[in-house]
């Protein structure tokens, strides 16, 4: 049986081996090209690769396969092949998302910036991330360019699953102009929908979320470091967005995001 299953880059020792945590465990993720079988997988050429040739993974060690859906396998390794490791499945554990549906709105910020937003985004426990094209932003690009770069983000989120243990990939929406996503994206009722903003009568975020009751999703929006313009904040407000200051500091587009990212999270955690 076949199942669809998500890709992972090259990852460093400290996040497949969990010896030095005092379990002898690897942790992996499946490929699309892995196999999953009602008491096995195979691994994929390039992850079973990994764990022989540069872990030195054996017959008989513990293994923890996460395929980014919300199961975990825990097994054993059956057969240390390089090109394909068997892994003998003991017990499958499978995690439902906790809490409202959380998707940050991110404009794409210069250089590395969004590897570690997505990084951040994915440890705290966002539920999907959309990169949006603003008008002051210097991050433009299209094409083949933006698809590699796409799939470069979605292994940076992968190495951040590895990293942390967690079973749910945060989706990662193809980039568009934040006006195509206003203009397509309707609120749906109760959700709540905010935006870091420097705009002068912004409410600060503490009021908006301390009333904050159960609602199924919520909406969290980033502008660059040029902050959104006008006509943008027009737009945003249309669409339902609340503008929030986040304290008294001017702060980076990626320590916005996650003083955004991690607010939220105790607050909807506190109505759960």
């Amino acid at each position: 049986m076949r199942v669809p299953v998500v890709a992972i880059g090259l990852l460093d020792k400290s996040i497949f081996c969990l010896i030095n945590c005092g379990m002898a465990r690897y942790r992996s993720f499946l490929f699309p090209e892995a196999t999953v079988g009602e008491d096995f997988l195979v691994l994929d050429s390039r992850e079973s690769h990994h764990l022989v040739r540069v872990f030195r993974a054996r017959a008989g060690e513990s293994v923890e396969v996460l395929d980014g859906h919300g199961r975990r396998y825990l097994g054993r390794i059956e057969l240390a092949d390089a090109k394909g490791v068997r892994v003998v499945v003991d017990s499958v554990e499978v995690s439902a998302p906790a809490g409202p549906r959380v998707t940050l709105i991110q404009s794409m910020p210069k250089g590395k910036t969004m590897d570690l937003i997505l990084r951040m985004a994915t440890e705290i426990g966002a539920t999907a991330v959309q990169p949006v094209f603003t008008r002051q932003s210097e991050v433009q690009m299209e094409g083949s360019r933006l698809n590699s770069k796409v799939e470069k983000w979605r292994l940076t989120m992968v190495e951040a699953c590895k990293q942390c243990g967690l079973s749910l990939l945060p989706e990662l929406a193809q980039p568009l102009k934040l006006e195509q996503w206003l203009d397509s994206h309707a609120r749906p009722e109760g959700e709540l929908r905010i935006v870091a903003s420097l705009e002068a009568g912004s409410l600060p975020l503490w009021d908006v979320l301390q009333s904050l009751v159960a609602v199924p999703s919520i909406v969290i929006a980033v502008g660059p470091e040029g902050d959104f313009t006008a006509q943008e904040y027009v737009g945003l407000r249309d669409a339902g967005f609340q503008p929030v200051r986040l304290g008294a500091n001017v702060l980076r587009a990626e320590t916005a995001a996650a003083y955004l990212l991690s607010v939220v999270d105790q607050c909807a955690r506190r109505t759960d």
